[in-house]
């Protein structure tokens, strides 16, 4: 069984859970938020997390790809948990170069082919 499939699949339902927590967010005025968005964007959280925890334990040529989403992921908690709600331009950017570094991980791995590099 190939050891990048369990992650993968975690990451892609970390990537679901922040489209639902934004659709969720999004379709409730600013005030009448509610907890729903929040809680879909925890368990996203800490699907990414154990991701990237297996990705650093699982070996060498993936080593780089869990932490990098170990830091991503790191960061994003640290922004829901300290920033204040509310209209933040540099937590919004940072927010979004986390989302964008861990979806770039993600293809990645899904793009990494451990068949070619015994071949070399």
């Amino acid at each position: 069984m190939d050891r990048r499939r369990v992650p993968l699949v975690l990451l892609l339902a970390f990537i679901a859970c922040t489209g639902i927590a934004i659709v969720v967010g999004g379709s409730r005025p600013g005030l009448a938020q509610g907890v729903a968005p929040t809680v879909v964007q925890f368990v996203g959280y800490l699907l990414a997390l154990v991701a990237a925890v297996l990705l650093v334990l699982g070996g060498a040529p993936r080593r780089r790809i869990g932490g990098t989403v170990l830091g991503a992921s790191a960061i994003l908690v640290l922004l829901d948990v300290v920033a204040p709600s509310g209209p933040d331009i540099g937590a919004g950017a940072v927010r979004l170069l986390c989302l964008v570094v861990i979806g770039v991980a993600t293809v990645r791995l899904a793009l990494d082919d451990p068949a070619a590099r015994q071949t070399r």
